[in-house]
């Protein structure tokens, strides 16, 4: 929806970097808390016998919750309402992106639960609106995204691709394989973790291309689902330069990532 800037005339953002809801600058003066909440899925279980305890958690990064704050201002208990609704239809969304400042953002999932509270004597003239939002997936990406592309006239054996992770930790990769004629057996391996993949598609010709995506544990030649092509582990970047070793045909490699934070 399109705010209108007129409701807010003499309102200053508060930080000073405006807040963003898809890519839409917000005229408001805001606050926001625990957006460096983190809940670790850890839980100490008692030893028989022993002292100490085992963790039986998994280690990986819970969902969690952005709180913000918003003042308005009105000139009449009309014009109040009237601003509330603007402002609670923008946070009252499904799957969109929050962003302070339009660099980076955090991924929205739902509206959880909203409060006002009006501001002294001014009853219907004045209140701070504050939303919690539910973030299942808990991390800051970046808004724009890594590429590295590299094309090989002759078959490959373990030739180095690195990429670079500017977040602050472990991130899912999307590589592309776009043989120069065909393309049937591809293997990526990571020094670093000591894992590797496979895919043997004998169907992997020109102009077809492959598209692992390692977030969302696919593998598809153009829009068909080749996972039973695929073997290994789905492989990640860590924080930091990545190296990849890549023995394929004649083709095109291309790796992408988009870093992310903790917060």
């Amino acid at each position: 929806m399109n705010i209108n800037p007129d409701y807010y005339p003499e309102v200053q953002n508060c930080p000073d970097e405006p807040l963003y809801i898809n890519d839409v600058a917000l005229p408001y003066k805001y606050q926001i808390e625990t957006s460096g909440d983190l809940t670790v899925r850890a839980k100490a279980e008692k030893r028989a016998y022993s002292h100490g305890a085992t963790n039986s958690g998994d280690g990986y990064i819970d969902s969690k919750k952005i709180k913000i704050t918003i003042t308005l201002e009105a000139d009449s208990y009309e014009d109040f309402l009237s601003k509330s609704n603007e402002l609670c239809q923008l946070f009252y969304q499904k799957n969109y992106k929050l962003s302070v400042g339009g660099v980076s953002y955090w991924n929205i999932d739902s509206l959880e639960k909203t409060t006002c509270k009006y501001l002294g004597a001014f009853q219907f003239k004045k209140g701070d609106w504050t939303f919690s939002l539910l973030l299942c997936d808990p991390f800051r990406y970046a808004d724009a995204e890594t590429t590295v592309t590299q094309s090989y006239t002759e078959a490959a054996s373990e030739a180095e691709i690195s990429i670079y992770n500017g977040g602050s930790v472990e991130t899912p990769l999307t590589f592309i394989f776009a043989p120069t004629a065909t393309m049937n057996n591809i293997v990526v391996s990571q020094p670093a973790t000591g894992k590797s993949m496979r895919v043997a598609d004998t169907l992997l010709t020109t102009p077809a291309t492959l598209t692992v995506d390692t977030k969302n544990g696919t593998v598809r030649r153009d829009t068909y689902n080749a996972i039973n092509a695929f073997s290994g582990q789905f492989l990640t970047a860590l924080p930091g330069t990545n190296k990849y070793l890549v023995t394929c045909a004649a083709g095109t490699v291309t790796v992408k990532l988009t870093d992310r934070w903790l917060v």
